[in-house]
């Protein structure tokens, strides 16, 4: 069987990009066609985002308790956002040319239980699709995603989509790596290694599910149970709480030591949301609170900027590539060092 399969995605830390390449490599060794599109490569993302700023609960909170500017963002809530569902004509020309795909993928990192805010405004402005596509969504996270699977399925099939499942994988804590004042890249490493190996093997059960409802086979598929949707609302409530402490405590906020800035204008640059600008001395500066993708902080090269002072002066967050090498580099380094004490007398 050939199937003719896309993913787009959106990605924070570089996560969620190594997820779509993990399983574009899966699909193309069963034989698919696999492309990838990030969306930051499609459109103007913080054009986009800003005509109708979508924004999520701890977001528009800490607006409310800890603003960071005199003037408040214009901020849309999920409820009234999911009400303005009006296509941009720009993509209007996607329902034809997306049509003679068998299957595409949505992913995104999981922020607040929910897509990222970028990822809801570009699909939001999807059209409607006439010929119902099959789409899955896929996500990365932290241990825990809530009810972001049914919020997909809803957003996806009320643009005209066959939704037919979900997959996901939570690899490393990248987004906890601002708070610690150490970070061992090797030992990460292994451990997104070993992580991919975990989520090769859940990409294959899905794959299998995926090749079943082409070919008319019936074939069981993972479903949240009715006690685990019944235990998982305490849970999801506390976890979703605790993340909002968590943001409001020790990340909400921006700082910067002018003495590190070299004025790159890489964090300008890097903004998913188009929330940094310069002051009038030419040093970064943001007036409102964002998504807090971390990548401002992640691609400073100087680590001059912070959020709050829990941040300040911590560890940064390279990139998967980079664990991986890392890790890879040290292997290959223990391996030469047991060779040479072999070899030599």
């Amino acid at each position: 069987m050939m199937l003719n399969v896309l993913l787009v995605y959106f990605s924070g830390t570089g996560i969620t990009r190594y997820y779509a390449s993990l399983i574009c490599e899966e699909m193309e060794s069963r034989g698919y066609s696999c492309d990838t599109l990030n969306i930051e490569d499609f459109t103007n993302l913080p054009t986009l985002w800003q005509k109708k700023p979508v924004a999520l609960n701890y977001t528009i909170h800490a607006e409310e308790k800890r603003p960071l500017g005199k003037y408040p963002w214009p901020y849309l809530d999920l409820k009234n956002a999911l009400h303005i569902i009006d296509e941009n004509p720009l993509f209007r020309r996607l329902a034809s040319e997306w049509s003679n795909y068998d299957l595409i993928g949505f992913g995104s990192p999981v922020y607040g239980f929910r897509p990222a805010p970028v990822m809801i405004r570009f699909l939001l402005d999807l059209p409607v699709f006439e010929r119902p596509v099959r789409v899955f969504s896929f996500a990365t996270h932290d241990g825990a995603q809530g009810d972001y699977e049914p919020f997909m399925r809803g957003l996806l099939t009320m643009k005209g989509l066959n939704y037919v499942g979900h997959t996901d994988q939570s690899f490393i804590y990248s987004a906890s790596v601002v708070l610690r004042k150490k970070f061992d890249h090797v030992k990460t490493g292994r451990l997104l290694i070993n992580k991919s190996i975990q989520a090769r093997k859940n990409i294959n059960i899905f794959l299998e599910y995926i090749h079943s409802l082409y070919q008319g086979i019936p074939y069981w598929y993972k479903r949240d149970s009715l006690i685990g949707k019944f235990v998982g609302i305490p849970y999801r409530f506390f976890y979703s709480y605790g993340i909002d402490l968590l943001l409001n405590h020790f990340l909400f906020g921006y700082g910067i030591h002018k003495d590190d800035c070299v004025k790159c204008m890489t964090c300008v640059q890097q903004c998913p949301q188009g929330l940094i600008e310069l002051d009038d001395e030419g040093y970064p500066i943001r007036h409102y609170h964002c998504m807090y993708c971390l990548r401002c902080l992640n691609w400073c090269p100087t680590d001059a900027l912070f959020f709050s002072k829990a941040t300040d002066r911590k560890a940064r967050f390279p990139g998967p590539e980079v664990l991986i090498a890392a890790a890879q580099q040290d292997d290959f380094d223990l391996r030469v060092q047991r060779m040479r004490k072999n070899i030599l007398p």
